[in-house]
């Protein structure tokens, strides 16, 4: 077996090898993920939008706005409508090859936490809103080009005891 054909045949078991063992994230999931400051599960799912261009709430549902057609959806069960702009923010977003990670950050208490939801292309619309039980959640929405998926959040802050152990 000469050089050339072994470089081939190698370059071909590593693609192969690559795409076998990557696994794209389902189109609907869920999440459960921990920082030093916060725990937060939730939910993510496609939907049915040609972009997402901007969110609102309209009459206890969550609209998303598209550039030709809209989604209504209900929101989480636990998510109290009425107490709007909890003050979490998305301060960081990172890609991987199949994946986006959001990072939202309490902009006066400075807990964390970050999702890893599908890819899509397209800006990140988000708010917060106080939960029944009285934890916090974060709803996002993002994506463009017919490919669009929203999310939401339930945020459990730490206690300080839990933090500085």
């Amino acid at each position: 077996m000469n050089l050339t054909r072994l470089t081939g045949l190698c370059t071909t078991f590593m693609l192969v090898a690559h795409v076998g063992c990557s696994k794209p994230l389902a189109e609907t999931g869920t999440f459960s993920t921990s920082s030093a400051t916060a725990n937060a599960t939730g939910e993510y799912a496609r939907v049915d939008v040609d972009s997402v261009e901007r969110m609102s709430i309209e009459n206890g549902k969550l609209v998303l706005h598209g550039a030709s057609r809209t989604a209504m959806l209900d929101l989480p069960s636990n998510a109290d409508p009425d107490q709007k702009n909890r003050g979490w923010a998305l301060v960081t977003e990172g890609e991987g090859d199949d994946s986006r990670t959001l990072t939202f950050t309490q902009e006066n208490s400075l807990e964390d936490f970050s999702v890893t939801v599908p890819a899509a292309e397209g800006q990140v619309a988000y708010g917060s809103l106080g939960g029944r039980d009285g934890k916090d959640m974060v709803v996002f929405a993002y994506g463009s080009g017919n490919k669009a998926y929203w999310g939401w959040a339930r945020i459990e802050k730490l206690a300080k005891d839990a933090k500085d152990k």
